[in-house]
């Protein structure tokens, strides 16, 4: 009688994760060319008015003028000058107010509604009280950043200090630690995942604050050029200021996520599970 030789099982074969993503890279990639080469078309063949819609061709070649003549960086600089210091400015402070509430309940429970409905405020609504009062050059941008970063940074930051481990905090408190001890060794550090991601609403927050602010009032600035381009109805040159504006908030968003990636690799298998 004979005996059947075991089968071989199968191994499987493991994708490079690199793969996939240049894969999605190249997707995304050729949905954009997709976009602007059907938008190319419809305005060579006359389906569309460029002038009212803007025209790729002629929106990439005012970009690379604008690189060449380096007038883009001077309204850049301004525009990022206000989005960086307005977001270190009510970043800052909004974690401060969120970890400090930890320290009085009731304090929190007395602020948290206002907070809340003040970051229910349509945000371009606040431009023009802010140009009143601090004028219309960069400060008045800084502090409309730096207000709407401020409520998303505190409620971010309070938020997580509730969902620290009590029992971790009466084991230490059991072991001798004082408040300042427990808040530095447990409440800081497992807060963090809801402060980094405030970070990556508030960077974009920012951005529309500045934005927004320059719309309203202002010499200078991306918000500037896109006014100015409104105004006199050149399509493709206001619609190469926006891509410029999506552009820089794409940049910021990659560096916030590749940053929160490694600041957050203490999380373990709990960080890759929530896609950390």
């Amino acid at each position: 009688m004979s005996v059947a030789a075991p089968q071989e099982e199968a191994i499987p074969v493991v994708r490079d994760p690199g793969d996939r993503r240049w894969l999605v890279l190249a997707t995304q990639l050729g949905i954009l060319l997709l976009i602007f080469g059907l938008w190319e078309l419809a305005c060579v063949a006359g389906w569309i008015n460029a002038g009212l819609a803007g025209q790729p061709s002629r929106i990439f070649a005012l970009f690379v003028d604008a690189i060449v003549s380096g007038e883009i960086f001077r309204h850049l600089y301004a525009t990022l000058y206000e989005e960086f210091l307005g977001f270190a400015i009510g970043g800052a402070a909004g974690t401060a107010v969120g970890w400090g509430l930890w320290w009085s309940r009731s304090l929190s429970r007395i602020l948290e509604p206002f907070a809340v409905i003040f970051n229910g405020i349509p945000k371009i609504a606040l431009a023009p009280p802010m140009i009143v009062w601090f004028g219309i050059f960069q400060t008045s941008k800084i502090v409309l950043a730096a207000t709407i970063c401020f409520v998303v940074a505190w409620l971010s930051a309070y938020a997580g200090t509730r969902q620290v481990d009590r029992d971790l905090l009466d084991m230490l408190r059991a072991m001798g630690a004082n408040k300042w001890q427990r808040f530095v060794k447990i409440v800081v550090p497992a807060s963090m995942p809801w402060v980094i991601s405030a970070i990556k609403i508030n960077i974009g927050f920012a951005l529309v604050g500045a934005v927004v602010g320059e719309f309203v009032s202002s010499n200078q600035g991306l918000g500037y050029l896109a006014v100015q381009a409104a105004i006199q109805f050149q399509m493709s040159q206001l619609w190469m200021i926006v891509f410029v504006i999506m552009l820089v908030a794409a940049v910021q968003y990659w560096i916030v996520l590749w940053a929160e990636r490694r600041l957050l690799a203490w999380m373990g298998e709990d960080g890759k599970r929530a896609g950390l």
